[in-house]
C-alpha cells in the first residue's frame, strides 16, 4: 500500500462523508487533480542579512532565501497589485535532481506525480496572481512534459487571461534522442495576464516615409491600395477605378480587391470607417502610374481575344464567373475605355501609422538565424549561452548550475512587458538570470529604475544538507553582475565591469507564536509605501525612512520623548510625513502639523505580526 492509499486512514466515517461532499461540490469543467489541504503557516517573517547584502540601504532590490510559498505569503502584505511582471522557470517535473524543492512533489514512480506537481504549482500561482498590477503579466517557462497540464492549470488561475504561448529554440540539436528519433529542441513560455496588459511590440521601420508634397510638411510613402480578400469574398471591392486626369481605367486584382469602398456601392445614410475611393482620388491620395501603357478594346470579342492571347492588362481574366451572362457583364464594363496596365498605389502619410510598433510573433528565433529580418519576431540565444555566461561569472567560485536560461531571452521578455519603473518578480530564481536581466536593462537606459525581487531556496537535501543554492549561485551571480567580475580566457583574464545597483539579502522564516515583530512591520511599511527597504534599529522607538517625496515613520511606543521627536522631524522635513503607530488617536492629538498624516497600523499587519499589542 502506498502513502497515497493511506492518506484517508485517519478520517472517521463522518469526516469522509464531509470530504466527499466538499469534493463533489468543487467539481468543475477543466483540470482535476489530487488536491492537498492548504494550511497556511504562522506569520512569515523576512530576516535581513547585512553580510550577504550588496550595496547600501535603502535597498530597491530584494533576494529572499527560503521556501517561495512563505515568501509569496509575505509579499501578499507588501506587494499586492504592485508587480508588473512575474517570470518563473519552475521545476519541470521530469524527475531530475533539479526538483529538490520538496521530495513528495517528484517521486519518479509516484502514481500521483502529476497531481503532486500541479498542487505544488497551484498554491504558488494563486498567490502570485494577486501580486500582479491590473496590467500585469506572468511568464512561465516549461517543456513538453507538463505544458498541457500547466496550460489547463493556468486557464483556471487566470480565467480568460491567456495571452499566448511563445516558442523558443533552446538548443541546435542533439544526438541523444529517444527511440522515436526526434530531437526536441524547443521550449515554451506560457503568457497569462490581466486585461490591461500589452506587449511593447517591435519598432516599425518608418524610414520609407520620405516623399513630400509641395506645401505639405508631412512625409508619405507609397502603400498598397488593395487588401487580401478575393472577389468572391468582397464583391463590393471588385470594381474598376478611374484616373480622371488621364482618363485611364484600372481593373482590380481578383485575388486582392480594393481596400476602400466605392461611392457607387454606399447606401444612403451608411457610415463608413474610411474614405471612399472617389474621395481619395479627389484628394490626390491615389498614386496612378506615370506614362502608363494603355489599350482600348472596341468590342467584347476584341477584349476576349486579347485576354486569351495574354495582351490585355493582366488583372483582366476569363473564367471568374459561373455563367456566361455574369462574365459578359464583367467584361462589358471595360469595352471602349482606355485601360491601364499598371497598378495604382496609395499615398500613406506617416500620421496614419496608428502605432509606431509592430505586434510580436509567438515564435522566438535564434540570435544568429538568417531569413527572419522581415518578421515581427523576438530573438534569443540558446541554453548554451546561459551556461557559458554563468560559467564565466562563477568561474572562481567553483559552483555550477544546470541549464540556466539565456540572459537574452529573459531580458527581451522583461523589456517587452515592463516600463522603466516597474517591479519584476521571480520566485524560482535559480541562477539569478532575471535579476541580471533587470540590471542590464537599467544600465542600458540610465532613466530606467526597474526593481527585482528574487526568491530562491537552498535546495538542501539529506545527501547535501549544507547545500545553499541561493547563496552560492543566485546571490553570487547577482552580486558579480552588480560589482563586476573577472573571468579567465586562453589569452588572459578579462575584466567585466559591473552594472551597478544593490540588493538586500533576506531569509524567510516563521514568527514565534505571540511574538510582536516590530522589524517585520517596519519592513512591510517601507515596501508598501516606498518600495525600498531600510535598516531596523532595535534600540530606537522611532524608525524613519526619508525619500525626496515622503518621510515614513513607525513608532513602537508613544512616550513624550518619541512624540517630541516626531514633531521635530516633521518641522524639519519640508515634505509630507506619514506616521504609523499602535496608538493613532493619541499620536494624532499630540501632533497637529499640516504635513503630518497619522495612521493606525493596517489590520492585516496587526494580524500577521501583532502578537500581543504593546
Amino acid at each position: 500500500m502506498t502513502d497515497a492509499d493511506r492518506r484517508y486512514d485517519h478520517l472517521d466515517r463522518e469526516a469522509l462523508i464531509k470530504l466527499l461532499e466538499k469534493h463533489a461540490a468543487a467539481q468543475t469543467f477543466g483540470l482535476v487533480w489530487e488536491r492537498g489541504e492548504e494550511t497556511g503557516p504562522d506569520a512569515v517573517a523576512l530576516h535581513f542579512d547585512a553580510g550577504l547584502s550588496v550595496g547600501d540601504a535603502p535597498y530597491r532590490h530584494l533576494i529572499v532565501e527560503g521556501d517561495n510559498l512563505d515568501a509569496l505569503r509575505f509579499l501578499q502584505l507588501t506587494h499586492q497589485g504592485r508587480v508588473k511582471c512575474i517570470y518563473i522557470d519552475p521545476p519541470y517535473n521530469t524527475g531530475g535532481q533539479e526538483l529538490a524543492y520538496h521530495d513528495r512533489y517528484h517521486g519518479k514512480d509516484d502514481a500521483y506525480r502529476h497531481s503532486a506537481w500541479l498542487e505544488f504549482m497551484a498554491q504558488r500561482l494563486n498567490l502570485a496572481r494577486e501580486l500582479l498590477t491590473p496590467d500585469g503579466v506572468l511568464f512561465v517557462s516549461i517543456d513538453d512534459y507538463e505544458v498541457a497540464r500547466l496550460t489547463l492549470l493556468l486557464d483556471g488561475v487566470f480565467p480568460g487571461g491567456k495571452v499566448g504561448t511563445l516558442v523558443w529554440r533552446r538548443r541546435s540539436g542533439s544526438n541523444d534522442v529517444p527511440a522515436s528519433f526526434l530531437s526536441v529542441d524547443h521550449e515554451y513560455v506560457l503568457c497569462y495576464a490581466h486585461p490591461g496588459f500589452s506587449f511593447a511590440g517591435l519598432d516599425k521601420d518608418l524610414s520609407g516615409y520620405k516623399d513630400h508634397d509641395p506645401g505639405h510638411p508631412e512625409p508619405w510613402k507609397r502603400g498598397d491600395l488593395s487588401k487580401a480578400h478575393d472577389y468572391r469574398a468582397r464583391p463590393n471591392g471588385f470594381y474598376p477605378i478611374h484616373n480622371p486626369i488621364e482618363d485611364i481605367w484600372y481593373a482590380p486584382n481578383p485575388k486582392r480587391v480594393w481596400a476602400f469602398a466605392s461611392e457607387r456601392y454606399v447606401k444612403q445614410g451608411q457610415k463608413l470607417r474610411r474614405e471612399t475611393m472617389e474621395q481619395l482620388i479627389r484628394e490626390g491620395r491615389v498614386i496612378f502610374p506615370k506614362k502608363d501603357r494603355t489599350a482600348v478594346y472596341v468590342t467584347l470579342e476584341e477584349l476576349r481575344a486579347a485576354i486569351v492571347k495574354g495582351d490585355a492588362p493582366h488583372f483582366l481574366q476569363l473564367g471568374l464567373y459561373d455563367t456566361p451572362a455574369e462574365e459578359t457583364a464583367y467584361l462589358a464594363q471595360y469595352v471602349g475605355k482606355r485601360l491601364g496596365y499598371g497598378t495604382p498605389g496609395y499615398k500613406r502619410f506617416r500620421s496614419e501609422v496608428r502605432r509606431a510598433n509592430k505586434p510580436l510573433s509567438s515564435w522566438i528565433v535564434g540570435m544568429k538565424e538568417e531569413g527572419e529580418q522581415d518578421r515581427t519576431v523576438l530573438r534569443s540565444g540558446l541554453n548554451a549561452e546561459g551556461t557559458a555566461l554563468l560559467g564565466q561569472m562563477l568561474q572562481s567560485a567553483g559552483v555550477g548550475f544546470s541549464y540556466p536560461k539565456p540572459l537574452s531571452l529573459i531580458q527581451t521578455l522583461i523589456a517587452q512587458a515592463t516600463g522603466p519603473d516597474d517591479t519584476v518578480l521571480d520566485f524560482f530564481a535559480g541562477s539569478g538570470t532575471t535579476a541580471h536581466a533587470v540590471l542590464a536593462l537599467n544600465a542600458a537606459d540610465h532613466t530606467s529604475n526597474r526593481r527585482f525581487i528574487l526568491v530562491s531556496s537552498t535546495e538542501a537535501t539529506a545527501q547535501e544538507p549544507a547545500r545553499n543554492l541561493c547563496q552560492s549561485v543566485t546571490r553570487e551571480r547577482v552580486g558579480r553582475a552588480i560589482q563586476g567580475y573577472t573571468h579567465r580566457t586562453r589569452s588572459g583574464p578579462v575584466d567585466v565591469p559591473g552594472l551597478g545597483g544593490e540588493f538586500a539579502y533576506l531569509r524567510a522564516a516563521h514568527l514565534l507564536t505571540g511574538e510582536t515583530a516590530h522589524q517585520q512591520i517596519w519592513f512591510a511599511l517601507q515596501l508598501r509605501h516606498l518600495q525600498v527597504l531600510g535598516h531596523y534599529c532595535p534600540d530606537r522607538a522611532l524608525q524613519q525612512q526619508w525619500t525626496a517625496d515622503l518621510v515614513l515613520l513607525y513608532l513602537t511606543e508613544t512616550s513624550r520623548e518619541v512624540l517630541d521627536e516626531v514633531e521635530r522631524l516633521a518641522r524639519k522635513a519640508g515634505r509630507p510625513v506619514t506616521v504609523y503607530t499602535w496608538q493613532a488617536e493619541e499620536v494624532e492629538a499630540a501632533t497637529m502639523l499640516e504635513n503630518v498624516a497619522v495612521c493606525s497600523l493596517p489590520a492585516e499587519l496587526r494580524e500577521a505580526f501583532g502578537g500581543t499589542c504593546p
